[in-house]
């Protein structure tokens, strides 16, 4: 006699720790569930802070195994290397090959190369390994010159931050747009550059990138930009994975509104890595979040004999962000509404430490 379906979790991100800490209902449904993951999640909502020396590692860090653990559920503590959906097969970094009934992708992003040589001193902001490793980098005692290369959220924090950093000499910021964060209102963009150039942090608009290098940044119209140390905030893309094996490309792996491959209807993807093909999504952490409770009744359904299809994501038009930008101050904005200053950074210091007590609770 058979046991249980496998439910294949790959990944731990803002989905699947959602699934994790309700793994029991998914048993109820009839499934038995893996996950396949690093033993640590590190939440990007203050990776910059953390990258920056802001706040502690342990400020963002959940101990998957743990949860997992606490959860009932069986850890496979490896990375995807491959992932055959005909033959419904994961095989891992290490060689071990994991079958299942359903698979689930949540293996978020890595930062996009813009196309151009990157060196391998490069410090790129995803995945976060790459950026906790700014702060060691940099002497307190130094006067390093960094560039930041990418003017979006990302690299909005990390100038900013980096610029009241004790060891930073001078900060620079590179983008080939011409203008500095448009994912927010106009008027928070103006407070934005008012405090980067109040930290004296030099911004370079309608200057795309040739090359970026550990000592330099070559410009598109051949000049070149010493520094010490180079950031590549240049917007995000899915992991190469996707490609390698036929699941997806850089937009990431194609999916319905139920969340499920366009090919593959035992194959599920969420957040980052997913390309939501009902309308483009920006890479932020609120659609993974957000998608959890849909996946959750999904599968609920799916493991009943139910009509999971019913289940489908519908993406809210504005959502709250908020830039850290360091010194005390952030950058709070929902649709056209904005506003800046401490409280910004107070409300979303909470909202973060609250959702990382929520999981820890639960034994992360």
């Amino acid at each position: 006699m058979s046991g249980p379906p496998t439910l294949l979790l790959v990944g731990a991100g803002h989905t699947h720790l959602h699934l994790l800490r309700h793994a029991d209902r998914l048993r109820a449904a009839g499934w038995a569930v893996e996950l396949l993951a690093p033993r640590w999640f590190d939440y990007s909502g203050v990776g910059s802070a953390v990258a920056t020396g802001a706040l502690p590692l342990a400020a963002g860090r959940l101990d998957v195994a743990g949860l997992a653990a606490r959860s009932g559920v069986r850890h496979h503590e490896d990375v995807l290397a491959d992932l055959d959906p005909v033959a419904r097969v994961a095989t891992t970094a290490s060689g071990r090959r994991l079958s299942y009934a359903v698979a689930s992708l949540g293996i978020g992003s890595v930062t996009s190369d813009l196309g151009v040589p990157v060196g391998p001193d490069v410090v790129t902001v995803k995945p976060l390994a790459g950026l906790q490793s700014l702060a060691q980098r940099l002497a307190p005692d130094g006067a390093a010159v960094v560039t930041v290369v990418g003017a979006g959220p990302s690299g909005l924090e990390v100038a900013a931050q980096l610029a009241v950093r004790p060891g930073v000499a001078r900060v620079r910021l590179v983008d080939g747009g011409h203008e500095i964060g448009t994912s927010l209102p106009a008027g928070a963009r103006r407070y934005v550059e008012r405090v980067l150039a109040g930290r004296g942090v030099e911004v370079l608009t309608g200057r795309g990138v040739a090359r970026i290098g550990a000592g330099s940044v070559v410009l598109d119209d051949g000049a070149v930009l010493e520094h010490d140390l180079a950031v590549l905030a240049g917007g995000l893309a899915a992991p190469p994975l996707l490609a390698a094996t036929g699941l997806g490309d850089a937009a990431g792996a194609p999916v319905r509104a139920t969340l499920q491959h366009v090919e593959h209807d035992d194959l599920y993807a969420v957040g980052d890595c997913a390309h939501f093909t009902p309308a483009p999504l920006p890479r932020i952490g609120v659609h993974g979040v957000r998608q959890a409770p849909v996946l959750l009744a999904a599968l609920e359904a799916r493991g009943r004999g139910e009509d999971a299809g019913a289940h489908v994501y519908e993406p809210r038009r504005h959502f709250l962000s908020v830039v850290d930008l360091g010194g005390g101050v952030g950058v709070a904005s929902r649709g056209r509404w904005w506003w800046g200053g401490r409280a910004a950074l107070l409300l979303k210091r909470r909202i973060d430490r609250l959702w990382i007590e929520s999981y820890r609770a639960a034994g992360g």
